[in-house]
């Protein structure tokens, strides 16, 4: 298994990562399957030149994905659009996808990684938990389906650095 950040050039893959998320688990996105379909060349591209995401491989190709972008504030990265594949599921493959991106963003400066996850996806906050995020308290409904998002947060420490 390989980690490695996707680059211009990579959009046919980011496509269909994401077509295979929104068919496996269409409710832990703010995105539907409908949306992505229609998203075009330009706009994977744009997808891929702000901030940096990140995509897992094995021998079957491409298996997960996840994406990190600065919020409003410079000092926050959002964690966001985490999939791994069924398939490799409890393997290392979501740790080293998360891993990635607080590695991003200690270099990036973030004093804070946050992220959304929907209320009842259990094994998804295990796996955030796991990497040091802890729930805020804070939630949101989605307008699309009316789901119940859970804020999670990890404090970057300043022993790990900044840029």
């Amino acid at each position: 298994m390989n980690v490695r950040r996707a680059v211009l050039g990579d959009e046919a893959i980011l496509r269909e990562l994401r077509l295979q998320a929104m068919t496996d688990a269409p409710d832990a996105f703010g995105s539907t399957y409908e949306r992505e379909l229609t998203r075009t060349a330009e706009d994977w591209s744009r997808w891929l030149s702000t901030g940096a995401t990140f995509i897992v491989e094995d021998a079957h190709g491409a298996r997960g994905i996840v994406a990190g972008r600065h919020d409003e504030a410079a000092a926050i990265v959002e964690l966001m659009s985490m999939w791994v594949h069924p398939e490799i599921r409890g393997s290392s493959a979501g740790d080293a996808l998360v891993a990635e991106v607080v590695a991003w963003a200690r270099v990036e400066g973030a004093q804070v990684v946050q992220l959304q996850v929907t209320q009842n996806n259990l094994r998804a906050r295990r796996l955030y938990e796991r990497n040091g995020f802890r729930l805020t308290g804070e939630t949101r409904v989605r307008e699309r389906d009316g789901r119940v998002e859970m804020q999670m947060k990890r404090l970057m420490r300043a022993s790990e650095g900044s840029r």
